[in-house]
């Protein structure tokens, strides 16, 4: 090097400290922490969305359905598996079809057939491809806001859950409707869109539900079907109380159609055993007790009104309209719509809403 060559000077070279790079870390979990609320809510959101559209595609396969066959399928003999081919499962719908008993139609052959609320005990050469069938996990019957095992069995038989179903003969009848037993006077007829015409409540799977021309109360103010979440695994509250004992719902035909119960709001194992009697103690469904017996846990004729607090939706998936939207139940009607209702919902505003042809004034909801 020359004499008179400049020395270079050193390049200063400065990293992050330790305490900066702590500072950062800790500005980035505090963003996380304030985004991630947002993002879980926004992803809720389109589940919740994603559960009213099943909803709809239910209610329209129902339509078709009707309009096809000139009835609705009677929900007590499966109605779900009915609807395949109109809910884009047409392949399936064919295999399902093909593998039932030979004896399906026949109420009095003595072999048990599957839709027959999902009872098979019979061995035949196709049972192999029938428990493939049924097996099958379908997107349109399940909320994605689900969770759990999203399977339950009937028997050995391993079967895709639903979380849908059709309304029943409601077990709560708050004091002053229609549907309310006084002073002995008989009990209104209670239809929904799919009681056959005729009344008659059997598990035949020869019978036919009602018609469109059956919903006089309009198509618009008549309900369809409702969430029912969570089978087979028992909810109460958003916890799980058991592992069995909720809906146990299945779209092959097990378990459709709810028998809507209120439960006091303290009511944490959705205990009924003391419900099945009906509210009269002397077995005559006509005579009943007090409205000021309360001693039920479940509420059974029309212990709502008198007895305190009840919850009739959102409180158990067992006998009840119950989802995993907070606050809210998504339900189809039998114009082929779908709402989000609250779960606070007036109980006889929600009874009207399940009845055809009751003349009753629905009410706001």
């Amino acid at each position: 090097m020359a004499a008179n060559a400049p020395v270079p000077s050193a390049v200063s070279r400065r990293g992050f400290t330790l305490v900066e790079l702590l500072v950062v870390i800790a500005i980035i979990g505090v963003l996380v922490g304030l985004l991630l609320p947002a993002v879980q809510a926004a992803r809720e959101a389109a589940r919740r969305l994603q559960c009213k559209n099943n909803v709809k595609q239910i209610a329209l396969g129902m339509s078709m359905f009707e309009h096809t066959f000139g009835h609705y399928p009677y929900s007590r003999t499966g109605s779900l598996w009915r609807i395949m081919a109109f809910v884009e499962q047409p392949e399936l719908a064919e295999r399902f079809s093909a593998a039932r008993h030979p004896n399906f139609n026949d109420p009095s052959a003595s072999e048990y057939k599957w839709g027959y609320n999902g009872s098979m005990a019979t061995v035949w050469s196709n049972q192999a491809v029938l428990e493939e069938v049924v097996g099958t996990q379908l997107p349109v019957f399940q909320c994605p806001s689900r969770t759990g095992s999203a399977t339950t069995f009937d028997g050995s038989i391993e079967m895709g859950v639903a979380d849908y179903t059709t309304p029943r003969i409601p077990a709560l009848r708050p004091q002053g409707h229609p549907l309310y037993y006084q002073g002995g006077e008989p009990q209104m007829q209670f239809s929904t869109a799919m009681t056959p015409a005729s009344g008659s409540r059997n598990r035949d799977p020869n019978n036919k539900g009602g018609k469109a021309r059956d919903v006089t109360d309009g198509m618009s103010n008549t309900l369809m079907y409702y969430e029912c979440i969570g089978s087979p695994e028992l909810f109460v509250r958003g916890q799980v109380v058991a592992a069995t004992g909720g809906a146990g719902l299945a779209w092959a035909g097990s378990g459709d159609g709810v028998k809507m119960r209120a439960y006091t709001a303290d009511n944490m194992t959705a205990d009924t055993s003391n419900s099945n009697r009906g509210k009269s103690t002397s077995g005559n469904p006509s005579i009943p007790d007090s409205p000021t017996d309360c001693s039920m846990t479940s509420a059974w004729e029309a212990t709502i009104d008198t007895c305190g607090t009840y919850r009739a939706l959102n409180h158990t998936n067992k006998s009840q309209p119950y989802s995993f939207h907070s606050g809210t139940v998504n339900v189809g009607l039998c114009d082929g719509s779908s709402r989000t209702i609250s779960d606070s919902i007036d109980i006889g505003v929600f009874l009207n809403l399940m009845l055809r042809d009751d003349g009753q004034v629905l009410g706001e909801y």
